[in-house]
């Protein structure tokens, strides 16, 4: 805690440093960010991390001896992770370009066992010339197009129907006039990796490679990204002999948004394979037996399929926000033999989720206060295990959890 502390305050006094040389670099340095409270009551035992900050669906039912859902209990918890730092930096030009540079972090960790503690959420430098830019560093995932997400009370912005993913990357925006962006970016995937083995990308020897057209007027914003990432997810077999087996699976998104003011409507639709690096439902197994008297030990893999859509709806007032946010996703199986691999999935029971979520955000200067009821159901099925088939033989009734959410924020 001490070592957070400290990196902490070194984020806090740097930009006092930048600033007392302004005049000699022409460097302008602005620090921001917010602080913000949460609190949040569910209904029902769920999938979630970073102490429920992250909330994605509700568990199957799980009777005990008796016939009762251990699942259907009641949870409450208060949390401060998303404390935001953020540091912002321009020029001096280079290259003939304007330079832009960004460092911020929050509290969420990268993983359960690291919450509260001190993370990067953005660390980028921009190079921005007339007609064209070059991005570098750590930063959303093309697929996340910040001109168009869930502007939701709850942390994920939608997700696991959005995705939620940063990553550092190198990309290039070409600006067709005012209108019009063409976007190509290479990727490796940081925190937000595919399940599976950890360093899969990494082992492929292959970058995520993302391109992405943007178009928008005074009242239509409108983008399609398309991306191909590829897997090795192991180097050697269980019988001690080197493979190279590698999967490679693709995204697709198209999203717009419409602006009359006052009110703002967005939607989105996402359909790719394997998305579990966006912390969406989905993953990939293999096509032969990984075990058993006819098992193949160095196998190849198949993907699983999945789609998303959602919509957001807001009316958006000087002193106040009335909203209301849609998702619904659904696994569409995988094409051919289909063997299941421990740790591969996310959600691979599940036939599909959906969510609804009204929300009211009340303004005053720096400070809002949020409130959002979200309920989210979740479709769990049996799987055609029996013919080594990856589609659902038959449904149960949804799993359901409510959740009310307040929310406090001051920004700065």
């Amino acid at each position: 805690m001490k070592k957070q502390l400290f990196i902490f305050l070194i984020i806090v006094c740097f930009p006092v440093m930048l600033i007392s040389q302004e005049t000699e670099d022409k460097t302008s340095v602005t620090f921001s960010g917010f602080v913000r409270y949460e609190l949040f009551f569910d209904t029902y035992e769920s999938v979630d991390t970073r102490d429920g900050e992250v909330y994605l669906y509700p568990l199957s039912e799980y009777a005990d001896l008796n016939g009762n859902d251990i699942n259907n209990n009641y949870t409450l918890n208060m949390l401060g992770l998303q404390a935001r730092p953020r540091i912002s930096a321009t020029g001096p030009n280079a290259f003939g370009a304007k330079v832009t540079g960004v460092l911020e972090g929050d509290f969420l960790g990268v993983s359960q066992a690291d919450s509260r503690m001190l993370r990067l959420r953005h660390g980028f430098l921009n190079l921005k010339w007339e007609n064209s830019a070059l991005l570098m560093g750590h930063t959303w995932h093309p697929m996340f197009v910040t001109e168009c997400f869930p502007a939701t009370v709850s942390m994920g912005a939608g997700v696991p129907f959005h995705v939620l993913n940063r990553a550092p990357q190198v990309r290039y925006t070409a600006y067709l006039g005012k209108s019009m962006s063409v976007m190509g970016a290479l990727l490796i995937h940081g925190y937000h990796k595919s399940v599976g083995p950890a360093e899969a990308q990494r082992n492929s020897s292959l970058p995520d490679a993302q391109v992405q057209f943007k178009f928008k007027n005074d009242v239509v914003f409108s983008s399609f990204t398309a991306g191909y990432k590829w897997l090795t997810p192991r180097l050697e077999t269980t019988d001690d002999v080197k493979t190279n087996e590698t999967i490679g699976s693709f995204n697709v998104a198209a999203n717009t948004k419409l602006s009359f003011d006052p009110i703002t409507i967005k939607f989105e639709g996402i359909y790719g394979q394997n998305l579990t690096h966006f912390v969406m439902i989905g993953g990939y197994g293999a096509t032969e037996a990984p075990t058993g008297p006819t098992r193949i030990d160095d196998y190849e893999y198949t993907n699983i399929n999945t789609m998303s859509v959602w919509t957001d709806v807001a009316l958006n007032l000087d002193f106040m926000e009335v909203a209301l946010f849609g998702g619904y996703s659904s696994n569409l199986g995988a094409k051919g033999d289909y063997y299941a691999l421990a740790g591969y999935t996310r959600g691979g029971d599940i036939k599909s989720i959906f969510r609804v979520s009204p929300r009211v955000i009340v303004k005053s200067g720096k400070v809002d206060f949020g409130l959002e009821y979200m309920i989210t159901g979740a479709v769990y099925g049996t799987l055609d295990i029996a013919n080594n088939d990856y589609f659902f033989t038959d449904t149960n009734k949804p799993t359901i959890n409510n959740r009310m959410i307040f929310t406090a924020r001051y920004k700065f």
